[in-house]
């Protein structure tokens, strides 16, 4: 039977050393025919510059929908931007990334009749390589025969919202978490103890369609050292927020990831500027870039420990200095940030470091720690709400 969890967000979300939780991946929806439509080499200019043009529209443009929600590139499948001309015009379609950078750009060779019409995305970017998984949005600009020009540009006026998950069930045989997401959005799942650590960040801002989602989670912290489901204090938070109108969701690339991408294949690529005149009242992790809001992995080092025992186990003895760092490939985002640094010993509240940069060293004196064997659960905590977490076990002599 399935336990059904019901999620009180105003109890969970503890932002400082007392935080919480987070689960994982889904399936997604079928292919569809293969379909083509004109592409812009990359060096040829667009109608204008996008910023100049007020993003309205009702005279030239109507009716804007996607074929689907979601699609695999790499198995060949497209999908189908529609819309309706109420005059002839050039129509081009922008496609961006979750960070605003260019995609690629479709466009109509010359004017596109009055009436239903419709451009083709094969998942790919403007140097023909299926993009990585994310979620992507699109603009299109349309001019007529007289110059005159309308924008459809969806984050002007959706996108953003943020709502939390309220109920979720969790099989207690495989632990997969199910729920409904009431619309398309951008997921953050939170796992802990209550008035304990977070002890697994498990979907992090990660995109979801609309419907019934599973994610998938083995009952265990992120370092799988120990289940949490069955703690009496276990709680879980569901949060998300609203994708712009008509946003698409790749997945199947399992060749590289988009912040992999964004620092090597992408780099240079056309960027578009969030605008000035932003809308009021969005999740404060809309506007952040994807490539700069995630959980950093952290490490735990031990200086003084007394070797390891048969398990592996780092035996610590009186007193040993706990080395934070950040993992290696996200130094150079996190290495300025600072944090406040919580520890946790078998889950309950230790010690803290309200204003800590990484590196950090904290002196940990053992005179009042028990022998045996222990977990010890660091969470690092950033002003803007990103997380990293680690567990280790110890094992603590006299």
């Amino acid at each position: 039977m399935k336990k059904i969890i019901v999620i009180l967000p105003a109890l969970f979300l503890i932002y400082s050393c007392t935080t919480l939780p987070s689960p994982k991946p889904q399936s997604v929806p079928p292919p569809m025919e293969t379909l083509s439509s004109p592409v812009l080499p990359p060096d040829q200019p667009v109608l204008t510059d996008l910023s100049k043009i007020q993003p309205s529209i009702g005279k030239l443009l109507k009716n804007i929908a996607v074929s689907k929600a979601s699609f695999n590139p790499s198995r060949q499948e497209n999908i189908t931007i529609s819309f309706d001309l109420l005059k002839p015009a050039k129509t081009f379609v922008h496609i961006y990334d979750s960070d605003l950078g260019l995609i690629k750009t479709i466009g109509s060779n010359g004017f596109l009749q009055t009436g239903s019409q419709s451009l083709i995305w094969d998942g790919k970017d403007l140097d023909g390589s299926i993009v990585p998984d994310e979620a992507y949005f699109f603009i299109i600009e349309a001019e007529d025969e007289t110059g005159n020009k309308e924008v459809y540009d969806p984050t002007m006026f959706s996108g953003g919202v943020e709502h939390d998950i309220t109920s979720a069930q969790v099989d207690p045989q495989t632990y997969t978490i199910n729920y409904i997401m009431p619309e398309m959005g951008r997921v953050m799942i939170r796992m802990g103890i209550q008035s304990g650590p977070l002890m697994n960040p498990l979907i992090d801002w990660k995109p979801r369609v609309k419907g019934a989602i599973t994610e998938y989670w083995d009952g265990k912290d992120k370092d799988h050292l120990v289940n949490i489901y069955e703690s009496p204090n276990f709680k879980m938070i569901i949060t998300y927020f609203t994708l712009p109108e008509n946003s698409i969701i790749t997945f199947g690339n399992r060749k590289i990831d988009f912040r992999e991408y964004k620092k090597t294949v992408a780099s240079e690529r056309p960027q578009i500027e969030t605008p000035k005149s932003w809308r009021q009242g969005l999740s404060p992790h809309y506007n952040l870039r994807r490539t700069l809001d995630y959980t950093p992995d952290i490490n735990l080092e031990f200086t003084g420990k007394k070797g390891n025992d048969d398990n592996g186990l780092p035996i610590l003895n009186k007193k040993a200095v706990v080395k934070v760092t950040l993992g290696e490939k996200d130094r150079a985002i996190f290495q300025n940030s600072q944090f406040e640094i919580c520890f946790y010993l078998n889950k309950q509240f230790y010690a803290e470091d309200e204003s800590g940069y990484t590196p950090f060293n904290w002196v940990w004196d053992l005179n009042d720690v028990k022998a045996g064997e222990h977990l010890l659960t660091v969470n690092i905590s950033s002003f803007k709400d990103q997380i990293g977490v680690i567990s280790k076990k110890v094992k603590v002599v006299k």
